[in-house]
């Protein structure tokens, strides 16, 4: 990679390598780097052009990837592509959205742009929490996890990089809590640091590629702030990335809850604490704030009955309205879908900064004269609509649930993309 470039960095923790590369901040540098992941990284692609490869993003809810919250349909992108350049004609994009999501009925994959994205590349889209299953003993009993995380020919994470105020750090290791079958993910906060490491030891991606481009601090992974970081990580051992990832965001791994499992589990040890404590950090998360005491309580394990049977009345709106005022929840979700009428450019208020071509993630020419937004071609990600400073791209119908998430994070995003 150019010196000039991007920057790329590969450290070695007890012979496992983790590499991370920044100054990621273009279209044409994540496929330069995806393509360097590939070539270089110590697990090779299958053989077989018909091999099935699963992408498991990480879509734990309906924020976009600009909030910091899920995997950015950039990286997606890139990854596609480059595999179908390869050859391969059987990838498959999947992943098991939050329960309060799948409580609701609430389709992630549309929302974030995911099923068109898959449209766009003629793949298969696999809600996990809705797909065939197999059992799964973790720590604190068994879960049903899709049966395709455990059969797939080629597994590669695409976890996000975020803050989370129960396990401390999203990335690699946590990301596979979207495995898990639909209210199956409950059981796994049984015991969320241990549940954590056993799935990791049950399920193996051969590769990770961590999306930190933009990344969440504070009260992660559904109420945060957006950073920006422009770095892709790459390895093989997902334990080893979540460790070195920790430090090199400036979060302390031994505050981490499940890395402290994983070390007493043997996957790695003292001295590899010591070796990433030596690295510089790229820059410093601000840390999920501590829970409120009446949130542990309220989500204390053996209060689960109890949670189940009064579900019918603080399921209701204004009750988790009122317990997102009370800090007790991080995630209020709107049922009514977006419907969007058309999508045009303000040619008086644009300024022609470019930010809508670097943040497209099919790189359309949006600022090309007469461009058109209307679909197949627009996966309608509203990714342009998010960072545009001026707010020149403009959006004509009914926003449903995205009127929400643009007053809460419409100016958070649009400062940390101009940053």
């Amino acid at each position: 990679m150019k010196a000039n470039d991007i920057n790329k960095h590969t450290l070695l923790v007890d012979d496992r390598p983790i590499t991370w590369y920044s100054a990621v901040s273009r279209r044409t540098h994540l496929h330069r780097t995806i393509a360097d992941v590939f070539g270089t990284c110590p697990v090779r692609l299958p053989v077989s052009p018909a091999a099935r490869v699963l992408l498991k993003p990480n879509l734990n809810n309906d924020l976009s990837a600009l909030t910091g919250n899920s995997t950015d349909l950039r990286l997606l992108a890139a990854v596609i592509e480059t595999l179908q350049q390869r050859g391969y004609t059987n990838v498959v994009v999947g992943d098991g959205p939050n329960v309060g999501v799948y409580r609701k009925g609430i389709d992630v994959f549309e929302r974030l742009g995911v099923r068109a994205l898959c449209a766009h590349y003629g793949i298969k889209c696999v809600d996990f929490n809705r797909a065939p299953a197999m059992e799964v003993r973790l720590a604190t009993g068994p879960v049903r996890v899709a049966r395709i995380c455990l059969e797939a020919d080629f597994f590669l994470n695409l976890p996000k990089l975020k803050t989370h105020a129960e396990a401390g750090m999203s990335m690699a290791l946590k990301s596979l809590i979207g495995c898990v079958s639909g209210t199956d993910k409950r059981r796994v906060h049984a015991d969320l640091p241990a549940n954590i490491v056993a799935l990791n030891e049950a399920i193996h991606p051969h590769l990770i590629i961590a999306d930190a481009l933009i990344a969440m601090e504070g009260n992660g992974p559904g109420d945060g702030t957006p950073r920006r970081a422009d770095t892709l990580l790459a390895a093989t051992d997902p334990f080893v990335l979540d460790l070195a990832a920790a430090r090199l965001f400036g979060l302390n791994p031994k505050g981490i809850p499940y890395l402290r499992v994983a070390a007493r589990r043997g996957h790695f040890a003292e001295a590899d604490f010591d070796a990433v404590a030596r690295l510089e950090p790229l820059l410093r998360l601000a840390p999920a704030p501590p829970r409120s005491g009446l949130a542990r309580l309220l989500d204390h394990p053996i209060l689960a009955p109890l949670r189940d049977a009064t579900r019918v009345l603080h399921g209701q709106e204004w009750a988790r309205r009122l317990l997102y005022c009370l800090r007790i929840l991080q995630d209020v979700y709107e049922a009514q879908d977006a419907r969007i009428k058309r999508l045009w450019l303000d040619a008086g208020r644009c300024t022609r900064c470019g930010l809508c071509l670097d943040y497209c993630p099919l790189g359309l020419d949006i600022l090309a004269p007469g461009f058109d937004f209307q679909r197949p071609l627009c996966l309608r990600c509203l990714y342009c609509v998010q960072i545009c400073p001026e707010e020149a791209i403009r959006v004509e119908g009914d926003l449903g649930y995205l009127a929400r998430h643009f007053a809460h994070y419409g100016d958070r995003v649009r400062r940390a993309v101009g940053k």
